[in-house]
């Protein structure tokens, strides 16, 4: 995992406690294909279930260095039967009949303020904007992600997936159970600290009169340093994947009692599973 890559899946994740992909439009999960000895990128879908590399040296058919902190898919809990053995129910999906609204998620060193504020007639495109929004990050590098007209999916209630991770066979495994998806996304990792960012999407509007013409919308913003990714899907169609969330069972939460007891109706939440580099800051105190 690049630095730029691991800084904004770190940043997203401490805010939000979900995996944040650096190229939404790929929606990938990498996955080892023991015939061809290559990884795949591959969909990933609330059910998947595998491991996070910790970035050691692994021998498939020659010596490879592991890049640490990526999601590598071994299988789907619906596909393979693994649910229906321990009753966990399908995926809902949750605001799939809206059509309009926005998601924001910013790193913590994110403090809201105002866009015509932020902007000081710098960028007067933003304020004919659709979308909108302004944050002024502090010391330190910062993170922004914006999705429009998502949705997600999820195992609900989440604890289901308890009952299977408790499953020896899935020691050491992370579950996906959520997913986002959106139909225009942007994301941005500022160059530095103390930068004030003003986003917004600029829609054009159909041509009238024509039935097949649709919206047309181009992210704009007010800097022109960090790392900065958009897309708009033109039909409306959520085909962009920016975040999701992986849960685990650890020995942390065992230990403390999160197990439930077996008269329980419902299981209790299950922890996310942290990023590799996260949990060795944390043991090292």
């Amino acid at each position: 995992m690049r630095d730029s890559e691991r800084t904004y899946v770190d940043l997203i994740f401490r805010a939000s406690k979900k995996y944040a992909s650096w190229d939404p439009e790929v929606r990938y999960s990498l996955f080892f294909d023991s015939a061809t000895n290559f990884f795949d990128k591959i969909p990933v879908k609330v059910g998947d279930y595998g491991r996070i590399t910790q970035g050691r040296r692994q021998l498939l058919f020659f010596w490879r260095r592991q890049q640490k902190g990526v999601f590598l898919k071994e299988g789907n809990i619906f596909e393979d039967g693994k649910a229906g053995e321990h009753k966990i129910p399908r995926p809902v999906e949750h605001g799939h009949e809206a059509s309009e609204g926005e998601t924001w998620v910013v790193s913590e060193n994110a403090e809201q303020v105002d866009v015509s504020a932020a902007v000081g007639g710098v960028t007067p495109a933003l304020a004919q904007c659709k979308i909108k929004g302004a944050f002024k990050f502090s010391s330190g590098r910062g993170a922004m992600l914006v999705m429009e007209n998502d949705t997600m999916a999820a195992v609900d209630p989440p604890g289901a997936l308890r009952r299977l991770l408790e499953d020896p066979s899935m020691r050491d495994f992370v579950i996906v159970s959520e997913v986002h998806s959106c139909s225009s996304y942007a994301r941005l990792l500022t160059a530095q600290g103390g930068t004030t960012v003003a986003l917004g999407l600029s829609v054009e509007p159909p041509v009238s009169g024509v039935a097949s013409a649709s919206a047309n919308g181009t992210w704009v913003r007010n800097i022109s340093t960090g790392n900065f990714r958009a897309q708009v899907n033109k039909n409306g169609h959520r085909k962009f994947y920016p975040l999701f969330r992986l849960v685990s069972l650890t020995e942390k939460a065992t230990s403390t009692g999160l197990r439930g007891s077996e008269d329980d109706d419902v299981s209790p939440p299950l922890p996310e599973a942290e990023p590799p580099w996260l949990a060795k800051q944390e043991k090292n105190g």
